[in-house]
């Protein structure tokens, strides 16, 4: 059964890749295992009581498990009541994995036509050095564990995308600077490259959870600037800023507060699809005229979806 489908009162076998699973503790301090499961398609929160039934559980694998289907405070869940691992050969393991609406290779094609665009050749340059340096994992690897963009070539998808807001942005604001903000969303979040650990079954990294991407990304920029002899340009200096401020406010992670207009873009575009793309995977799993689960994103809030019961879209 795709989890799209279930209802609450569902029992049923399934397989499901453990997307994310984490030891959380119950008012009583017991240990349970708060999970996020997805069938390929569509992510299912889980349960899973008793830690001692499968104490190796790790995530990015792929699980057969029996699950049964709960009505939590108007929330789909799924309670994980037996768990085995599968067997080498036994399923495609790769039909589990969420995938970018884009292909890799169609990916690799847009985002370079766009460095292209790029007419200062000090910023043109360190781009795609910095890209360049980690190239496979920019184009594979997610742009979050949990929260947004999480899965496999999501970091470019979550590039691309904030590329075509940009191109908005610039249209209705003259004064933007499109060669730095073009740059700025390029590698503003490629300190992710080495955040998390791989593609398939991304950790936060020591270096990623001691520094955090901005900061780790500030390093790589420096580094190739300061080989290419350009790291004290007023180009170059603008975007690290952009970089370390992408966060908009202290609060939220950021080294910096936005002090240029195009540091102000970047934070809007980058707020914008990063709190869009969850809200678009909740909603694209919900039929019209029903609530969304809580989105994280939005503080746990549900969002209703307009639309008669059944309807279809239109092609």
């Amino acid at each position: 059964m795709k989890f799209k489908h279930v209802k609450p009162g569902d029992f049923f076998d399934t397989y499901a890749l453990v997307q994310d699973c984490r030891i959380r503790y119950t008012v009583n301090q017991t240990p349970y295992y708060g999970l996020s499961l997805s069938d390929g398609e569509t992510t299912l929160d889980a349960r899973l009581w008793d830690i001692n039934m499968k104490k190796d559980l790790a995530s990015g694998m792929v699980y057969k498990m029996t699950l049964k289907i709960n009505d939590f405070g108007g929330k789909i869940q799924a309670v994980i009541n037996n768990i085995q691992d599968v067997e080498e050969g036994e399923i495609d393991v790769n039909e589990f994995y969420r995938f970018a609406p884009l292909e890799k290779e169609v990916l690799e094609e847009k985002i370079q036509a766009y460095i292209e665009k790029i007419q200062n050749e000090n910023l043109k340059i360190l781009v795609n050095r910095v890209i360049g340096n980690v190239y496979e994992e920019f184009f594979t690897f997610p742009g979050g564990v949990s929260m947004h963009h999480n899965y496999l070539s999501g970091l470019a998808y979550h590039t691309y995308s904030m590329l075509r807001l940009a191109d908005q942005f610039i249209a209705n604001y003259p004064s933007l600077n499109q060669d730095l903000l073009y740059a700025g969303v390029l590698v503003h979040d490629i300190g992710k490259t080495k955040e998390f650990s791989d593609a398939k079954q991304p950790q936060y990294t020591k270096e990623g959870n001691l520094l955090g991407h901005l900061i780790i990304g500030l390093n790589m920029l420096t580094v190739e600037a300061e080989k290419l002899g350009i790291s004290e340009t007023e180009e170059v200096q603008a975007l690290l800023h952009l970089v370390i401020a992408h966060h908009g406010e202290l609060q939220y992670g950021s080294a910096k507060e936005p002090l240029m207009m195009e540091a102000v873009a970047l934070y809007l575009i980058d707020l914008t699809d990063s709190r869009m793309g969850a809200v678009e995977d909740e909603v694209a799993k919900t039929e019209k005229g029903n609530w969304t689960n809580p989105i994280s994103a939005l503080g746990k809030k549900p969002l209703y979806v307009a639309g008669k019961k059944g309807e279809t879209k239109e092609n």
